[in-house]
């Protein structure tokens, strides 16, 4: 049985940076964003996006920034975010605040 994966195209929603990949970097590497700003770009639009320039690298500038424009265009600046990891504290997270011991 084959399984296909489908890789996530990591976009920063700053500058329209995008690298493929199963997490964001540290920071974007052209405008120093923290990874949190960094979304999981649906498929369809950075298919249409490549079609629409096929003679230009996927990171050249008007790439860039038509990708930035396509965020805000189909408001996904709000509504898909990086999550960052959730560490476990150093007290095994068996604490609630709420509650007196």
């Amino acid at each position: 049985m084959n399984t296909f994966m489908q890789a996530m195209l990591w976009t920063c929603r700053s500058c329209g940076f995008q690298l493929e990949g199963g997490q964001p970097p540290y920071e974007c590497p052209v405008c120093e964003a923290y990874k949190t700003n960094f979304m999981d770009i649906p498929q369809h639009l950075e298919q249409e996006l490549r079609e629409e320039h096929k003679d230009l690298p996927k990171n050249h500038a008007t790439i860039r920034v038509k990708r930035v424009d396509l965020i805000k265009e189909n408001n996904l600046d709000r509504t898909r975010r990086a999550a960052g990891r959730i560490l476990p504290a150093a007290s095994g997270n068996s604490m609630n605040p709420s509650r007196e011991y």
